[in-house]
């Protein structure tokens, strides 16, 4: 049994740490994973024994992923002090997660469907998009009811779609999971008082996403050009840490596209962190050390080593497929 805890943990580290009771990891362990591409999706069927899960800020560093998560529960379920709009998922609920966030849940043996959503697909379908990490989503809303049984039917048909019509139900399935996470209405005082300035909020992220690299953007700036106070910028971007972090957080993710890209002669960290808007590249290395525990040539060589090992040998007989597909979204 510890032996098969092994392998499973070696797999799931691809996204998530996991762990689980000693007793279960020597004598009760199991996992089964039946997984399938959509397009750019990806749909897998797991079943296996109680887990805890923990995506850390050195996790999402170290293997450079960047999509959404969607997952409905046929039986067990999911727990987490860090959830919104609620903290357990309801039968027949859906859960939503960002993997650019931190996060920990725990689950009971369960059997249950995740999607793996590349961003690009989602994120400007979506009003509010980095407003949804470990979203608990009700059943009572019949959009969420569709979803799930939109989940449902593309895992059944999953291995016979062919692909033109992986690339349209992938988009109709986008569509349909942001008219859901748009409409989803938190019960905190903090996230309706955001989503009363959801134009605001959708005008400040377009801009700092155009501009995120001009290393002479101040909050100052953004807050003339935008044309509101800067106190209001503060204010709807506090729950992202500031403005010089979300600024920050904007740079880190360009920057960690431009180390996992695969060339003959890689840019050198000093041309990444000018194309990223950082004043130096001891102000990058610096930034990002402090965010996620490592270096850029660390992360860099990370991506390099998982290309290889993906390109390379199974060993030992394992189907790796899964791991693969995951590192090539």
């Amino acid at each position: 049994m510890s032996k098969r805890y092994d392998v499973w943990q070696s797999s799931i580290d691809c996204i998530f740490n996991v762990e689980t009771l000693p007793d279960i990891r020597k004598n009760t362990f199991h996992a089964t994973l039946d997984a399938d591409l959509l397009g750019s999706m990806m749909l897998a069927r797991t079943n296996s024994t109680h887990q805890f899960w923990e995506r850390s800020s050195h996790t999402i560093a170290a293997d450079g992923m960047d999509h959404y998560i969607l997952q409905l529960y046929y039986s067990g379920g999911v727990t987490s002090d860090y959830g919104k709009d609620g903290q357990e998922i309801a039968p027949d609920g859906l859960l939503f997660q960002d993997l650019s966030q931190t996060t920990k849940a725990t689950t009971s043996d369960f059997d249950n469907l995740v999607f793996v959503i590349p961003r690009p697909l989602l994120e400007d379908r979506l009003t509010l998009p980095e407003d949804h990490n470990m979203r608990f989503l009700s059943p009572r809303d019949p959009m969420v009811r569709v979803v799930a049984n939109l989940m449902r039917s593309l895992k059944a048909n999953a291995s016979a779609l062919k692909t033109e019509h992986a690339h349209v139900l992938e988009n109709s399935f986008a569509d349909m999971l942001a008219a859901c996470l748009n409409s989803a209405y938190g019960e905190t005082s903090d996230t309706t008082n955001k989503r009363q300035n959801i134009e605001v909020m959708t005008m400040i992220r377009r801009y700092f996403r155009e501009n995120f690299s001009r290393p002479d953007l101040t909050p100052e700036r953004a807050a003339r050009e935008l044309g509101i106070s800067r106190s209001k910028l503060y204010q709807l971007l506090e729950e992202h840490g500031g403005v010089y972090r979300y600024t920050r957080d904007l740079r880190l993710r360009r920057a960690k596209q431009l180390l996992s890209t695969t060339t003959k002669r890689p840019r050198s960290l000093y041309d990444v962190a000018l194309e990223c808007g950082f004043s130096s590249d001891t102000s990058f290395i610096r930034a990002f050390r402090e965010t996620f525990d490592m270096t850029p040539g660390d992360f860099r060589r990370n991506q390099q080593t998982a290309l290889k090992n993906s390109n390379g040998a199974d060993g030992e007989g394992r189907d790796t497929r899964y791991e693969k597909w995951l590192h090539s979204l």
